[in-house]
This record gives structure tokens, sequence and C-alpha cells, in this order.
């Protein structure tokens, strides 16, 4: 017996649901109020029996993993880790060396968390602290809640009592507290003589810290914990793990710069709200962020607002099908600001977030003529790009027409402007921290699943010792059409023969033979992949194939799931029992495969 199926045979998954859902009893199965869309009829259905739940008004469902993925904002290893717990079922980590160390590292920034909350509360020397408190008028209820704290001003205080406490000078390092001199003899506290803002994740587990200085003589206003085993930037948020029941509640997030924007936003009422702690937003953060909502409030100040860096952060969000709105912020106040100054104000503005769009077209016309041709130009040119971004075609066309209107400048023109600005970002060298979703390596009109078997191919004719890894986890079903079937087919036959010396050309050279169209796309997928991929690593590539895969998946499944949907709709209408029961039982099957995706 698998962990999951002990887990599920262990779990009643209606007493698990009932934790998050009001269910009444509904002859064999159990109905109520689906949590994951508003309606006011139940259509959240939940069988005991077979311990699977289906929503027939919006088609989500599947096992009790599923579930807590969905509620909670879960991956499944983490569903997998709280079930497990709840059940008492004990897990073997895949690689017991390295869970062993992850834990490590977090007991001791747990313990490091706990200590700096401790002198915060008792150490003379955080008089400093809890003035600058005092001053930014942070309650009490607040400095508990995100668990502040205090470094003093001490080479080695932290690496003392964490030592004393029989940790390793070694483990501690690769916690990220402590640094190593010059020489490499010993080693001091990071952070000294700074109030202490613990970075957690969805657990509430610190990871890392942000920690501010005191005093005006510190060189940097904020440093932060490095990237370690248990602390990827890329991937925390400030305050989500006390963010996520409300942002999922609300169906809204509000996002905003800094730690004490975000206590005091969280003060005012608004407990939706996370922090980019003065980073710029990644693709692994909106993600995330989607766990819980796909609609994205924006509090940065002006100034902020207009860095590249944030303007990158609104592109991935809004490729990745997020609803973007920008609360607007007072002339050079920031949320912090504004809430102290007036929280009617803060609330006015959070009420009425203009839509990303509108805000940007406000903006660029407060500035610029439209009845001047340089003030044409230059709003164009602003604003184009940003609608061209937007993957909703009814919406990207609503707003074209809106500028074509302002402007006195004609649709089509407008829409020629942003396929020629797309067609100049294909011959950028690629910038790997932006997902290969915002840089199409086709030139060509072709859907993203199209895009994304050819991209997959591309990297397995250009790297094809990869299919040692992924022969066994490529099916032929997901790649996207025939040609690519063939290419693949062709592909493992011609490798396995190789015997390990695979040789390109002679691969290339049997499809000349054969199979001209072929041979053709080979070499444009070639020519592709050298393009965008150049400069990446080996574990770079294997990244890109895993994504590629896994998208093409998840494709797949939802196709699959879409057809049974409809036959489901036709029993439902029939009132078939059976066929009806059979199909929820595949439905929640593919959802299951979704979910461990």
């Amino acid at each position: 017996m698998t962990n999951t199926d002990e887990i599920k045979s262990k779990l009643d998954i209606v007493e698990v649901i009932k934790e998050y859902v009001k269910l009444e009893q509904a002859g064999h199965n159990f109905k109520g109020l689906c949590p994951f869309h508003n309606e006011k009829t139940p259509s959240f259905s939940v069988s005991q029996d077979r311990g699977f739940w289906h929503c027939f008004g919006c088609s989500e469902g599947g096992d009790v993993f599923s579930f807590i993925m969905k509620i909670e904002g879960l991956d499944f290893k983490e569903a997998l880790k709280m079930l497990a717990k709840r059940a008492g079922v004990e897990l073997v980590p895949e690689n017991p060396k390295q869970a062993n160390l992850k834990n490590k590292l977090l007991d001791i920034n747990e313990l490091a968390k706990k200590f700096y909350a401790h002198l915060l509360k008792t150490a003379p020397q955080a008089k400093i602290a809890n003035d600058y408190l005092r001053k930014r008028q942070v309650s009490p209820e607040s400095i508990e809640n995100f668990e502040l704290g205090f470094a003093p001003n001490s080479w080695d205080t932290l690496l003392r009592f964490l030592l004393k406490r029989g940790y390793k000078q070694k483990d501690i390092f690769d916690a990220g507290l402590i640094v190593q001199k010059k020489g490499g003899a010993s080693y001091y506290d990071r952070f000294r003589n700074r109030l202490m803002f613990p970075i957690n994740n969805l657990h509430g587990q610190a990871v890392g810290f942000s920690a501010r200085a005191l005093e005006k003589t510190d060189t940097a206003k904020y440093i932060n914990s490095p990237q370690t085993d248990v602390y990827n930037k890329s991937e925390v948020l400030y305050g989500l793990d006390k963010a996520k029941q409300a942002s999922r509640k609300n169906n809204a997030i509000i996002l905003v710069e800094g730690q004490m924007d975000l206590i005091s936003v969280h003060e005012a009422g608004d407990k939706n709200a996370v922090a980019t702690s003065g980073t710029a937003l990644t693709l692994e953060q909106v993600k995330i962020l989607k766990r819980y909502s796909d609609n994205l409030l924006l509090a940065f100040d002006s100034d902020v607002a207009g860095q590249n860096a944030v303007k990158r952060g609104i592109d991935i969000a809004l490729a990745e099908g997020m609803n973007i709105k920008i609360i607007d912020l007072e002339e050079d106040k920031d949320p912090d600001e504004l809430i102290k100054s007036d929280i009617n104000k803060w609330k006015n503005a959070v009420k009425n977030a203009q839509s990303i769009l509108n805000y940007y077209f406000v903006q660029t016309f407060k500035k610029l003529d439209p009845s001047k041709i340089e003030d044409k130009k230059s709003s164009a040119k602003i604003l184009l790009p940003v609608i061209g971004k937007i993957p909703n075609l009814i919406e990207q066309n609503h707003y074209l027409k809106k500028l074509s209107e302002i402007l006195d400048v004609s649709e089509n023109i407008l829409r020629e402007s942003i396929e020629k600005s797309k067609k100049k970002s294909y011959n950028k060298i690629p910038d790997k921290k932006v997902s290969q979703r915002l840089k199409n390596a086709s030139t060509e009109k072709k859907d993203r699943v199209s895009q994304m078997g050819e991209q997959l191919i591309g990297l397995l004719l250009k790297y094809p010792k990869n299919l040692d890894y992924f022969e066994a986890q490529l099916h032929l079903e997901v790649l996207p059409n025939k040609e690519l079937v063939k290419i693949y087919q062709e592909l493992i036959n011609f490798y396995k023969n190789s015997q390990g010396s695979f040789d390109f050309n002679l691969f290339l050279g049997h499809f000349k033979e054969s199979n001209e169209q072929l041979f053709n796309l080979c070499q444009t997928l070639l020519l592709l992949v050298e393009k965008d991929f150049f400069d990446f690593s080996e574990k770079e590539i294997k990244q890109q194939i895993t994504e590629n895969l896994t998208d093409l998946k998840k494709e797949y499944i939802l196709k699959q799931k879409k057809i049974l949907e409809k036959e489901l709709q036709e029993s439902e209408k029939t009132g078939e029992d059976k066929i009806t029961d059979e199909l929820l039982l595949r439905v929640s099957e593919l959802d299951k495969k979704l979910m461990e995706l």
C-alpha cells in the first residue's frame, strides 16, 4: 500500500472537507456550497464511500489530496505531509540526508526567530528597536503576530547561543545566519543592531530574515538572508503564510513593496496583503499567488510603480492570466504613510482600484497630449507593449479600440505595431529569469500547446542525453501533432542504436532521404533552441524540459477531462446514475493526476 492509499484509508473525506465546507447529507452523498466559486444553490458533492468530491457548478473535483491542495494553496508534497500528519502516517523521505538537512536548517531559523523575538521584549539594547516601532505606530499585536525581533549590536551573540544549543557552525552558516571572515578562520553574526522581520514559508516556519538598520550610520537600510536550501527568494513572499486564507476568501491579493507597508495594511484590516520585500515579482511567485486568487491589487508608490523591475513583474502576471488593478496612492506616499495619515483614504483607494490598463491610460494622458503627433507616438510606445501582453483577445481588443479613439489612429495600424514589436522581441537574447512562455520560440502564429511541444522536441534533439531520464515520462499522446510524434519516435530509436555516440547530422540525413518536411522541421526546431537556450546550463535545460513536459501532460489531461464532463452532463440529464458515478470517478482520477503534476 502506498503512502497516499494508506492516508486515504485512514481519513474520512467528509470529516476533512467539513472543516472548510458546511455539508449536509443528500442520499448516499453529501452536498454543500462550493468553496471555489460563488453560488447560492449547493452544487458541491462529496462521496464518502468512493472518497472523492466534485462541483457541478465549476467542474472542480478530485480526492482528499486535491481538495487540500486547492483550499490551502499547497502543492502535492505539501498536502501529503499535512494529511499524513493528520492520519498518523509516517512518511519516508525520498532523500533522507537532504530532508534531514532541510529540517535542521528550518529548526535553526525557527530558534533564531524565537531568540530575536525574546531579545526585542527583554534586552536593554532593544530600546532602540522598540522606540522605532513606537515611532512607526506598530501595535503590540502586530509585533507578536509578525514575530518581530531584535539582533543585538554584537559580533557573535546568536552564534554562541546556537552553538550552546548543540548546532554545528557549518549548519548555522548554511542557514545564512553567520558570515565567514576573510581568510576563513572564524565566523560572525550576519545581522547586528537591526530590527528583524522573519520570512516564513507557507507553513509559518522561518526560512530567512529581512533586517532593517536602526542607525543612520549603517550602510544598507535592509539586508536579507542569502539563498539557502530552505530559502529560495524567487518563491517566497513576505506575509503569505498569514494572508493565504483571507486572499482566498476575498478572491484578491494586495501586493505591497515593504514589510512596514504590509504590517500597516494588515492593521488596517486588509489581511489579504503580501509583500515583495523590495524585489521584482517572479514567475514562481505569480504561480504561488494564483493558487489563492487570480486578482492582484498593486499598492506601490509612484516611484516604485514606474521601475522597470516592477513592470517586468506586471508583464509576467498578465501573461499568466492574472487580473491586475492599481491602488492609486496619493503623491509621494506609500501604503504605510497613507494609512497613518488617513485610513479612510486608504480604504477608498482599495475600493476604487483601477484596472492596470485604465491606470496606465490615465497616467499616460496626464502627461501627454494625444492631439500632438510626438505625444501620439510616445503614448503608443508606452501603452501598446502593455496591451500586447494581455492574453485575453477580447480584453486586448477593448483597449486597442479605446487607444484608437483617443489617438484618432486606425485600430489596424495599432495592431500592426504590436505584431512588429513582438517579432522584434523574438530576436533578443532571452533572459533566463523570465519564463519561456513570455518569449515564443517561433514567429509564426501557433497555439501555446504546439509551441511547448516544438520546444520540448527541439531540446531533446539538441541535448539527446536527456532521453535517458525523460523517455519513461514522455508518452506519445501528450505531443500535440503527428509530426512531433514521428520525430520523437525516430529520435528514440536512433539514440538507442547509437549506443551513446549520437550524431545529429546522421540522424538528420535519415530524414532528408525519407521525409523532407520533417527534415526541415528538425532543422527549424534546432535553430530555435540554439537561439533561445544557448547560455543555459545542463541543469537549466533539464528544468526547462521538465516544465514543458509537465505543461503538455496538463493540457492533455484537461482535454480528456473536458470530454468526460460533456458525457457527464448528458448522463445527468438522462438520470443514468451508474454511468454518472463511473464518469465522476474517471473525472476524479484525472483531477488527481493533475494535482500530482
